[in-house]
């Protein structure tokens, strides 16, 4: 990003612009798919290896040329560019697109049009080369096309799997935030067709020779791998399975060491051996069942947060406070692209997207209107699709839909604002922004949820309702809370109850250690229950259900039980020990969460 050509020497040392490595890798893919693209012990394609983990976008001359001329395609006109990106400002005018720089250094910083544009051109030129390799594959094999990714890669993820047959995701997460580790099971299945596989994960650690990784607790991989099957994941896979003799990355976790004996990881490897045979016929016979909950995610917003990292706090970091919010809360969620269907969801979450088109607004809108529940923001709508403030509104649009009259948009962090909402007080932090409710005699105004006590928008609203249609829209439009280690999550949990009453599961944890994978099986519920902290954890029952398996029945070499009067759950509270496991079915039949 810096504009610094990198060397040869590690990994990701290439321009995949470049036209010599385009041919070569071009001519590479036809000779592989040609000579083993039907042989039956191959039974996918990966292209690649995490594309864009190291590094975003280059700044090669083959870049510069393609960066003038994705430009001209885009706005067709250079005045068009300039009126878009405000490049008055600190004379930054453009007399035609070969002038435009790539973002290298500067003496302050680049216009955030220009590094916005930057990464969705870096973004869809990889995707682009993906494809192409996808298509090359495609003439020669009738075997599906993956990419293993992750959440933190410089990538558009939605737009990269929309061409693929399956997804594919990395995941190294540390025993002590597992809740990163279930954002990727929570996302990952929803791009690609639903189908998804876990790609590589350490079978005790991760690590490097710069940072050594901490092993996981006993118990911990295995409860990985049960997450995984619940959630739909068809694989789980270890990376490395022998560990690297040289090389940068030799500390790292492995099942064999580098002289053929089984490290510590060895007995991950083997207690999944027992899990996956236990838990196939269940998996076989049951689906998934879609959660009534939704949170957008937004590798668009992730940039726009990279650009705009005002008080330090990056997209993935908000995200990830916010979805652990949600976990911690008990509540079953599902984690989407912003242009995905709605369709079976009842309440929606769309925290900290700086843009959202219009397209997408009104089609929300509708859903809204036939029956769901929009919690929209906090920093969601503030900006343009070319990262500028709306010339004619403070939120796009967004502010009509609410019934409200926003005031002042400021950074709260740090202001001395805090703030009231249902019942709990907070400090209120992040680029926010704050209203009041418009006067009007309407049935569908909007009413304050969340008040101003403090600060330079002392008496304002912060968090407003209003009833659209047979759904409603709660419009947040500051953080209340710090979303730092100490800060105890009461009042945004609070929020996520109250849009969330109605649609509570029939299992509620709490605590953020356990999880429930709902999946469907004759008509009936089953709960795939996993603890993934180091601690007992709790969860209640609201219907009884009767027990199908548990860890102990996987270890003692049971395989799945046989009904019987005294496994059958009765309503009540219950306890699940540190990295444990517990498959329930509802007694009762239901045809929906």
């Amino acid at each position: 990003a810096d504009g610094v050509a990198l060397g040869h020497g590690s990994r990701q040392h290439i321009c995949i612009n470049n036209p010599v490595f385009r041919d070569r890798a071009e001519r590479i893919a036809n000779a592989l798919a040609a000579a083993v693209g039907n042989d039956p012990r191959v039974l996918a394609w990966q292209l690649d290896n995490e594309f864009r983990s190291h590094v975003g976008g280059c700044h090669c001359e083959t870049c510069r040329d393609l960066w003038a001329a994705w430009l001209a395609e885009r706005y067709q006109e250079v005045e068009l560019l300039n009126e878009a990106w405000h490049s008055a400002v600190w004379s930054e005018t453009y007399q035609n697109f070969a002038q435009v720089p790539l973002p290298g250094p500067t003496p302050f910083l680049h216009n955030t049009s220009l590094v916005n544009d930057f990464r969705q051109f870096s973004q869809q030129c990889i995707n682009r080369f993906a494809h192409e390799q996808a298509d090359i594959i495609r003439a020669h094999s009738n075997h599906p096309v993956t990419h293993n990714s992750g959440l933190g890669f410089d990538l558009d993820n939605a737009d990269l799997f929309g061409a693929l047959d399956f997804s594919s995701f990395d995941a190294y997460p540390s025993a002590d935030n597992h809740s990163a580790f279930l954002m990727n099971l929570d996302y990952f299945p929803h791009l690609a067709n639903g189908r998804t596989v876990l790609m590589e994960t350490s079978p005790s650690h991760g690590g490097s020779v710069r940072n050594y990784g901490v092993p996981h607790p006993r118990g911990f991989v295995e409860a990985e791998a049960f997450a995984n099957y619940a959630s739909g994941s068809a694989g789980f896979l270890f990376w490395h399975f022998r560990q690297h003799r040289g090389g940068s990355e030799q500390a790292h976790g492995s099942v064999i060491s580098a002289w053929g004996q089984p490290t510590i990881g060895y007995s991950s490897a083997e207690a999944i051996g027992r899990l996956l045979p236990a838990v196939k016929p269940l998996l076989d016979c049951s689906s998934t069942a879609q959660p009534a909950v939704a949170v957008h995610y937004s590798d668009h917003a992730k940039g726009f947060l990279a650009t705009e990292a005002g008080d330090g706090a990056g997209y993935r970091g908000l995200i990830s406070t916010f979805h652990a919010g949600l976990v911690r809360a008990g509540i079953q969620r599902s984690l989407l692209p912003v242009e995905a269907s709605l369709a079976g969801f009842r309440v929606l979450f769309t925290p900290f997207v700086h843009h959202l088109s219009g397209q997408d607004r009104e089609r929300i809108l509708r859903w809204v209107h036939d029956g769901g529940t929009w919690v929209c923001g906090p920093g969601t709508g503030g900006r343009t699709e070319h990262h500028t403030w709306h010339a004619d509104s403070a939120l796009g649009g967004l502010e009509d839909a609410a019934g409200v009259e926003p005031v002042f948009q400021f950074p709260a962090t740090g202001s001395g604002s805090r703030g009231s909402i249902l019942g709990h007080s907070a400090v209120l932090s992040r680029m926010s922004t704050f209203f009041r409710s418009r006067e009007t005699d309407s049935p569908g105004a909007a009413t304050a949820l969340g008040t101003v006590a403090a600060g330079p928008a002392e008496g304002l609203e912060f968090a407003t309702e209003r009833r659209i249609g047979a759904g409603r829209m709660i419009l947040l439009g500051s953080y209340p809370g710090t979303g730092d280690p100490d800060d105890d999550g009461a009042a945004l949990g609070a929020v996520v109850e109250y849009a969330c009453a109605g649609v509570l599961p029939p299992v509620r944890t709490a605590g953020g250690n356990v999880a429930d994978y709902p999946r469907w099986h004759n008509g009936r519920l089953q709960h795939w229950l996993v603890n993934m902290g180091g601690q007992p954890g709790a969860f209640t029952l609201l219907r009884p259900a009767r027990k199908l398996l548990g860890k102990q029945d996987v270890h003692a070499g049971n395989g799945r039980q046989a009904f019987h009067p005294a496994l059958t759950l009765p309503v009540g509270a219950y306890t699940l020990g540190a990295h444990d496991y517990l498959i329930l079915e509802d007694i009762k039949e239901e045809h929906s969460l």
